[in-house]
C-alpha cells in the first residue's frame, strides 16, 4: 500500500532524528512526494499517447505498410520496485515494394512493459527505462511474441516508452520557496534526491539541509514577535483564515458527500481553534504557526490516497500541496530552534501549488455571506433577514401586557395548527426586543416576549423539517437552554450609556452568542449583531446542523442508550467544535468545560420544567 499522512510525518520524524543524532553535522531531512500513478498516465498521454481516443502510433511508414498503434493503456505498481504498462498492439507489417506493400501481414495482442525509474542528474525530473516486455494475449494464442514483432517492439516502443518525464522543477520549487518564506535559516535549498516505485504510487525524495540547534538553545522557549511581527498579528490570522477557508472550499468542491462533511469539519474545528487563539490575544506568539499545524493535523490524512476525483494534469499540485504541508509540521517537529511561521506570503506561495493562477482576491479575508461555504457545511439557502417596521424609540415604560405564556406541551399541541406560517417571525416582536434592555419592573414581560421569539424560531425549524419528530420535544428547551447559558436571554447590555449588542472577548455576539470569526461568511455580521430574530434564527440553524448532521449522524444517543445524550452532545458542539461531542462523557474532558456542560444541563432540566420564568434568577441577577 502507499504510505499514509501519518506514516510519512513519522518517518519524516525518524529520519530527520537519526540524521541529527550526530551534533557536529547539520541534519539532512528527506521530503517525500507521493505521486499515484495518474500522474504518470498522464505523462504518457501527453509525451506518447497524444493520438485520438490516447493511442500513440509509435511506427509508421508512408504507405502505411508497417505500422505499430498501442491504445487502452493501463499502468500498475508491482512488488519489485517496477512500474508496469499495458497497452494492446495492432502491428500491420510488410515489405513495401514500388508504392505497394508485400506479404502483409496484421497482428494484434496485448503486451506488458516493466519499467524502472530514475532521477534525472541534470535537472529535477523522474525518467523511466523499459527492462523488460512480454505478451499477456495475442489473437493467435500465441505464448510469445514472434521475433519480428520482438524486435520491432525493442526498436520502437521501448524508446518511446523510456524517454517520457516527469517534470519537477515547479514541485521542488515551490517546495523550495516555501520553506524559505517559513525558515529562511538552512544549509541548503531543496534538491531532488530519489525515487521509488511502490505498488500504489511513486515516491520521490527531496532533501534539505537543517542547521543544528545552538548550543544553548532551550526547546521550551520561543523567540517572541518583533514589533513588525506585532503589527501584522491580524493580518496575519486573517490571512490564515481566508486561505484554510479557499483550500477546504476548494477540495470539497470536488469530493464525495462523506469527505465533504469530513473537510466541513475541518474547517469549523480550524475557525474554533481560531477563536480561542484571538480570545487568549497571545500577542506574544505567532498564532497562525499552531493553527497551521493542528489544521493540518486533521486535514492532511483527509487528502491522502485517491480520496478526491482529481484529474491527472491537477495531481502532481495536489501531491506537491500534500508534501509541502508535511514538510512544514516535520521540520516543526524535529527542528524547532529553526522557529518556523508561516504568514500572507507563505501561504499564498502554498496556494499556488493548488491553483497555480490563484490571485490574491481569491484568498482576502471576507466577511460576506458565501453560498458556496453554506453549501459544503450542509446548510439550506442564506438567511434572509425579514422584513421590520420603522423602528421606534423604546419607552421607558412596560411595553404591552400579552397572554401568559403556554406550557411546553400547549405549544407542541399549538405547532401543529401553525405550519402554514411557521416559517415567518412577526416583524414587530422582534421590534419590541431590538435594542430592548429589561429593568426590574418588566423582566416578567420581556421574558415573555423573548418566549414568543423563540417559540416562533422552533416553530419555524419544525416547518424545516429537519430535526426528527422523534427528538421535536428535546429541541424545544435545548434552543431556550443554549440562549439562556450564552446570554440569559439577552441580545443587548446598556455599556456608558450606549446600547450595544452582547460580546465576548472571543467575537460571539448576541443571544445566542454567534462567534463572528467562526461562521464568517455563514451569517450576515450586521444582522447578527443588530437584528435578535436574525441572531436568534442563526443559532437555531447551527443548533439543528449540530443535532442532525453530527450527534444523531454519529448514533450518539444509541452509543449511549439516552436520547437526552444528544442534547448534552449538541450543546458541547455549539461550545467547542465538532470535536467537543464526546467531552460531556469523558473523563479526560477538562474541569472547566465540565463545569459549563454541567451549568447547561442543569438549565436544560429547568427550563424544562419551569419554562421561561426559569431564566429570571439570570437577568435579575446580570
Amino acid at each position: 500500500m502507499a504510505p499514509t499522512c501519518r506514516a510519512i510525518r513519522v518517518w519524516l520524524a525518524i529520519a530527520a532524528a537519526i540524521a541529527m543524532g550526530a551534533p557536529a553535522h547539520a541534519a539532512t531531512l528527506e521530503i517525500p512526494i507521493v505521486l499515484d500513478y495518474r500522474i504518470v498516465e498522464e505523462a504518457l498521454a501527453q509525451q506518447v499517447f497524444t493520438g485520438p481516443d490516447r493511442t500513440a502510433e509509435v511506427l509508421s511508414d508512408t504507405i502505411g505498410c508497417n505500422t505499430l498503434l498501442l491504445s487502452n493503456l493501463r499502468l500498475a505498481g508491482g512488488e519489485d520496485e517496477r512500474m508496469h504498462l499495458v497497452t494492446d498492439l495492432r502491428a500491420n507489417v510488410g515489405t513495401p515494394i514500388g508504392g505497394k506493400c508485400w506479404f502483409a501481414r496484421t497482428w494484434h495482442g496485448v503486451i506488458e512493459t516493466e519499467q524502472t525509474a530514475h532521477v534525472a542528474p541534470d535537472a529535477p525530473q523522474v525518467r523511466f527505462q523499459v527492462v523488460e516486455s512480454r505478451l499477456l494475449r495475442a489473437e493467435d494464442d500465441a505464448q510469445a511474441l514472434p521475433r519480428f514483432m520482438q524486435k520491432l517492439i525493442n526498436d520502437y516502443v521501448h524508446p518511446r516508452l523510456g524517454a517520457v518525464t516527469i517534470d519537477l522543477a515547479a514541485a521542488v520549487g515551490g517546495i523550495d520557496e516555501l520553506i524559505a518564506l517559513t525558515v529562511p535559516e538552512r544549509d541548503a535549498p531543496v534538491e531532488l534526491s530519489g525515487v521509488h516505485l511502490s505498488p500504489e504510487s511513486l515516491v520521490v525524495t527531496l532533501a534539505l539541509g537543517v542547521p543544528d540547534a545552538p548550543p544553548d538553545w532551550d526547546p521550551a522557549s520561543e523567540p517572541p514577535l518583533t514589533e513588525a511581527e506585532l503589527a501584522a498579528w491580524d493580518a496575519n490570522w486573517q490571512a490564515w483564515d481566508a486561505f484554510a477557508t479557499w483550500t477546504i472550499k476548494l477540495l470539497g468542491a470536488s469530493a464525495d458527500p462523506e469527505l465533504r462533511r469530513a473537510l466541513a469539519e475541518s474547517l469549523l474545528e480550524a475557525r474554533y481553534e481560531l477563536r480561542d487563539a484571538l480570545a487568549r490575544d497571545e500577542r506574544n506568539r505567532d498564532p497562525v504557526r499552531d493553527l497551521f499545524l493542528q489544521t493540518w493535523t486533521r486535514l492532511a490524512p483527509l487528502l491522502d490516497g485517491s480520496n478526491l476525483p482529481i484529474p491527472g494534469g491537477q495531481a502532481l499540485g495536489m501531491a506537491s500541496f500534500i508534501s509541502a504541508g508535511n514538510a512544514l509540521q516535520a521540520l516543526d517537529e524535529v527542528a524547532p530552534h529553526l522557529g518556523f511561521r508561516i504568514d500572507r506570503d507563505a501561504l499564498r506561495a502554498m496556494a499556488r501549488m493548488l491553483v497555480p493562477t490563484v490571485n490574491d482576491q481569491a484568498l482576502q479575508y471576507d466577511t460576506t455571506v458565501d453560498p458556496e461555504l453554506r453549501a459544503l457545511m450542509g446548510l439550506g439557502p442564506e438567511l434572509e433577514p425579514q422584513p421590520q417596521p420603522d423602528p421606534e424609540p423604546q419607552p421607558e415604560q412596560e411595553p404591552p401586557q400579552s397572554e401568559p405564556a403556554a406550557p411546553l406541551l400547549g405549544r407542541l399541541l399549538g405547532w401543529l395548527v401553525q405550519s402554514a406560517y411557521a416559517s415567518q417571525i412577526d416583524p414587530g416582536l422582534v421590534q419590541r426586543l431590538n435594542t430592548w434592555i429589561p429593568r426590574r419592573s418588566d423582566i416578567d414581560n420581556y421574558l415573555e416576549t423573548m418566549d414568543r421569539l423563540l417559540d416562533a424560531v422552533v416553530a419555524s425549524e419544525r416547518a424545516n423539517d429537519k430535526v426528527p419528530r422523534r427528538f421535536l420535544s428535546m429541541y424545544d428547551p435545548l434552543l431556550r437552554a443554549t440562549a439562556w447559558q450564552e446570554s440569559c436571554w439577552r441580545q443587548y447590555i446598556e455599556r456608558q450609556g450606549e446600547i450595544e449588542p452582547i460580546r465576548s472577548s472571543a467575537g460571539s455576539v448576541g443571544l445566542m452568542q454567534i462567534n463572528m470569526h467562526v461562521w464568517r461568511g455563514v451569517y450576515d455580521v450586521d444582522e447578527i449583531q443588530g437584528n435578535v430574530g436574525y441572531n436568534a434564527r442563526a443559532g437555531n440553524e447551527i443548533l439543528a446542523h449540530y443535532l442532525v448532521d453530527y450527534a444523531i449522524r454519529k448514533n450518539e444517543h444509541e452509543l449511549t442508550g439516552d436520547d437526552e445524550n444528544l442534547v448534552r452532545a449538541t450543546y458541547a458542539m455549539y461550545n467547542g467544535g465538532p470535536g467537543h461531542i464526546r467531552r460531556y462523557r469523558e473523563e479526560k474532558t477538562p474541569a472547566s468545560l465540565k463545569r459549563i456542560d454541567k451549568a447547561f444541563w442543569a438549565k436544560y432540566q429547568a427550563i424544562s420544567e419551569l419554562g421561561a420564568p426559569a431564566v429570571k434568577p439570570c437577568i435579575v441577577g446580570g
